[in-house]
């Protein structure tokens, strides 16, 4: 019974990324890892190992339950391990805005990319690549930013697109392989900035 009733996201995004031919495994739950971008108003719902040669290691997927005028959201960070400064005050943080032809739901017909003073030229790349602006139209908005602490290397942050039906209480998820490779561009385009 209780199956029946347990968020599938994390299942269904196995499946996805096991799809495009990728490598994965759910991971035991309760991990350190399942702590990334995990404050007390969400909840994880688990991690998904990267098995296969990628540069993203695991992603953890996030949920925060809806309330009666908020509908359930979902996020996931891909995490790229690597060594990075102890000090926040370095720290790397660019995020996309997607600008609509009209707010909600019209459609997306640009990007542009904010980001913190020591990040302008990781934003600049990004403004000039034609598959790092795509996957953002697609997919969501996404924010990269460095790890310090606990964790550290980087996370892309990505927010699964609500479904068109606020009361329907599933995201709207998909990857193909040329996003995945877009992720994977975007995690090299942090490790060089390191």
């Amino acid at each position: 019974m209780i199956s029946l009733l347990r968020d599938k996201t994390r299942d269904k995004f196995c499946k996805l990324l096991s799809d495009i031919g990728l490598e994965v495994e759910m991971a035991e739950r309760n991990i350190i890892e399942e702590k990334l971008f995990n404050p007390w108003h969400r909840r994880s719902l688990g991690v998904i190992k990267i098995n296969s040669e990628s540069l993203i290691k695991y992603i953890n997927i996030i949920k925060k339950s809806g309330s009666k005028n908020d509908p359930p959201r979902w996020w996931i960070y891909l995490a790229v391990p690597a060594d990075t400064s102890k000090s926040q005050e370095n720290s790397i943080e660019v995020k996309s805005i997607r600008n609509k032809t009209f707010p909600i739901f019209g459609k997306v017909k640009s990007i542009n990319w904010q980001h913190n003073s020591y990040s302008r030229n990781l934003a600049d790349i990004f403004t000039k690549d034609s598959d790092i602006n795509e996957l953002a139209m697609q997919l969501g908005n996404i924010k990269v930013q460095s790890l310090h602490e606990d964790f550290s290397g980087y996370s892309i942050e990505l927010e699964f697109t609500r479904s068109l039906f606020p009361l329907i209480s599933a995201p709207n998820m998909s990857i193909s392989i040329n996003q995945w490779n877009t992720f994977n561009k975007i995690s090299k385009l942090l490790l060089q900035e390191n």
